[in-house]
Order: C-alpha cells, then sequence, then structure tokens
C-alpha cells in the first residue's frame, strides 16, 4: 500500500516536470524569434544572420529617440565605424487611406511622417519610398470636391507634405482615367520609377516618370530601378493607354536593363535596389535570375514578408498595406571592402507615434472635405 501511493506520487511529479519542460520550450522557442528582429543581412557572406562579429546595439542617448528604440530600432554600432557610409530607406507599399483605420489603431501617414522625422534625426541620409499603389482604390478617392472627383489627388498631397522621396508605379494607379493619372503625376513633388512603364506604342518612359535613378552619398552610389506588374493598362476605366512590359519576361528584361545601364550608358554604381510592385512569385525569378541586386523593396502582396532567394540570398521586403506596418532598413556600405550590411526592422505604425501636424493636417482637410461630399450626395 505504502509502495503503491510512492509510485502514484513518482508519476505526478514526473508528469509536473515534464510540464515545466514543455512550458521552458515554448518560452525558449519564443524568446529565439524576438531575437531575430532586427534582421540582419550581410551582402560579402552571402547569407542572413543574426549574428555579425563587427556589429553590436548601439543605445542612443538622446530620451526623445531613445523611447521609440524597441519600434523603430537603432543604428549599428560597428568597428571603424567611421569607415561605413550610412544612410537608411523607410519602405510602406499599397497606401490606400489617408488616416489610422481599425479604430484609430493602425496606420495612418501622419505617423510615417512622425516616423520618418525620427529616422531623419538618427541619420539625416533617410530616403523614404513607396513601393506602388497609392492613388487608388479608395471611397475617399471617388468623392466630388471642388467640383471633380478626388481620384488619389488627397494621397499625393498627403506624401508631398509627409517628404516622400520616391514612388514606384503599381497596377492601381492604372485604374485612374489617363488624364487623371497624368494630374497626379504632375502633382508629385517626389519621383516616380519605373523601368519597365511606358507611353503606349513607345519606348518613351510613361508621362513624367523616370526609369532609374542613382542617388549619391559620401560619392557612394545607389542605383534605384523599378518593376510594374502588367495587370493593368488603363483598361479598367477606358482604354489601354500604357505599355507595361510583361511579368514573366522581366527576370531576362532586368537582365538586359541592366546590360543596357552598364555598358551602352556606361553608369557605375555601389548599391542596387530594386523597387518593385510585383507578386512575390516574380519579385523570386527576378533576384534569382538577376545576383547583381542587392535588396528588393516590393509591394502588391499587401501582407509584410521577408524572404532570401537566388545565389546571393537577396532579401526581398514587404510591409503591410495601408501603412499598418513600414520597412527601416539601415545599410552599412564599406567603400574599401565594398561589404554591404542591412539592418531590416518591421515596425507597426500605431498610436504609439504621434501624428506629424503638418501631415495630419493635410490628411484631415481632405478626409472632412470628402465625408461632406458625401453628406451633400445624401450618401454619408
Amino acid at each position: 500500500m505504502v509502495c503503491r501511493n510512492k509510485i502514484e506520487l513518482s508519476i505526478w511529479q514526473f508528469c509536473f516536470l515534464i510540464s515545466l519542460l514543455l512550458i521552458s520550450v515554448v518560452i525558449a522557442i519564443i524568446g529565439w524569434f524576438h531575437k531575430i528582429d532586427p534582421i540582419v543581412y550581410d551582402r560579402s557572406t552571402h547569407k542572413h544572420t543574426t549574428q555579425i562579429n563587427n556589429v553590436t546595439s548601439f543605445v542612443d542617448t538622446d530620451q526623445k529617440l531613445h523611447s521609440f528604440l524597441d519600434e523603430i530600432g537603432s543604428p549599428p554600432k560597428l568597428n571603424n565605424p567611421h569607415s561605413y557610409i550610412q544612410w537608411t530607406f523607410l519602405q510602406m507599399n499599397d497606401v490606400y487611406e489617408l488616416i489610422p483605420l481599425s479604430g484609430g489603431k493602425k496606420g495612418g501617414l501622419a505617423r510615417v511622417a512622425t516616423i520618418r522625422k525620427l529616422l531623419l534625426q538618427e541619420n539625416p541620409n533617410t530616403i523614404t519610398i513607396l513601393a506602388g499603389d497609392v492613388v487608388s482604390p479608395s471611397a475617399l478617392g471617388n468623392s466630388i470636391v471642388n467640383g471633380s472627383m478626388l481620384n488619389g489627388k488627397q494621397m499625393i498631397a498627403a506624401l508631398n507634405v509627409l517628404g516622400l522621396d520616391y514612388a514606384t508605379l503599381g497596377n492601381h494607379e492604372f485604374d485612374l482615367k489617363e488624364s487623371s493619372i497624368r494630374r497626379r503625376l504632375n502633382e508629385s513633388r517626389f519621383q516616380w520609377i519605373a523601368s519597365n512603364v511606358y507611353e503606349l506604342n513607345s519606348t518613351k518612359p510613361f508621362h513624367t516618370v523616370i526609369p532609374y535613378k542613382i542617388i549619391t552619398i559620401s560619392n557612394i552610389k545607389i542605383l534605384l530601378i523599378g518593376l510594374t506588374i502588367d495587370e493593368n493598362t488603363g483598361q479598367a476605366t477606358s482604354k489601354t493607354y500604357v505599355n507595361i512590359t510583361s511579368q514573366h519576361t522581366l527576370p531576362q528584361f532586368t537582365a538586359n536593363y541592366i546590360k543596357y545601364l552598364r555598358y551602352e550608358l556606361k553608369l557605375e554604381w555601389d548599391v542596387f535596389i530594386c523597387l518593385t510592385h510585383l507578386n512575390m512569385q516574380n519579385d523570386i525569378e527576378v533576384v534569382e535570375y538577376n545576383p547583381a541586386i542587392d535588396a528588393v523593396m516590393g509591394g502588391h502582396d499587401h501582407e509584410n514578408y521577408y524572404l532570401k532567394r537566388g545565389s546571393k540570398y537577396t532579401p526581398i521586403y514587404k510591409a503591410d498595406d495601408n501603412g499598418f506596418t513600414v520597412f527601416i532598413h539601415r545599410f552599412a556600405y564599406q567603400p574599401t571592402t565594398k561589404q554591404l550590411l542591412i539592418f531590416s526592422k518591421l515596425t507597426p505604425v500605431s498610436p504609439l507615434f504621434s501624428e506629424e501636424p503638418e501631415t495630419a493636417k493635410v490628411a484631415n482637410y481632405f478626409y472632412q472635405a470628402g465625408l461632406q461630399a458625401y453628406r451633400d450626395d445624401g450618401n454619408y
């Protein structure tokens, strides 16, 4: 009897210990996933790693910036940091709404503007990009304000104030009639980049769009090209008015375009970034065929992604739509060794970030004007 009681107690203890062990394993796994943020990419080793011997975390002493370190990350502290040229890309994609959604909990261009200002405070060489889809679709864009339909005018106005630097064309840009999209491009104070989008029956870039851009930071040349999916060429609203290279031929197209830039235009660059609005499979095919690309910052899929593909394990990044998240990419380039490091962090755009006043003013103006237009029509 006594012996049986001891055996029952031992079984209970054994089960208890197994439970503790399982809990410990779960906690360890969660901790491991937490550790892999931010993402680090080292071009010289052709691999993704979270531990690089000469990289450690940098703790900022500025209290305003320090309070957001968990959300936006911090610049890397490198051995011999003065030998590196550093800059930052702030990436968003597929943004259709001006103001926060989900009861004010997610997104909002004025909050993105605040994140941009924090990054500029950290590093003045901060470049803000949007990987396609911004002027359409949205209910607000269909409202008639001052006698004409907005058709994305509200988005361009807000992005101008926010400080967007570059955007690539998305398929939804061509939801608009030809006259409307040309007006939106004219209103943009930022540059649109698309290497495979042309005037109809021509090889001339569409309207004011440029096919590539070289940014120079401390003598380091960064090449940007843009690739757009051919799902929409204007026929949704009227008739085809633009020519877009087929997504199925983009790997070879990109290879030919790189040769054109390098050998015919005699361009030189140190870092090659591809801004895309493509399906993920298209992005993968492009980088697998073109190892010269150092990173892809894309859109179209409406969900955040981080993948490595190709012989160099080239990183492909996509943020969530409507500015629910943004990707922050901190680049460090060593000119002598040509080592390129990319430190990337996906940041939720939440109420933790206040609304930048000027961007909020523009966003709220158009939001209220659009609502009033619907009220006047008896639709709200």
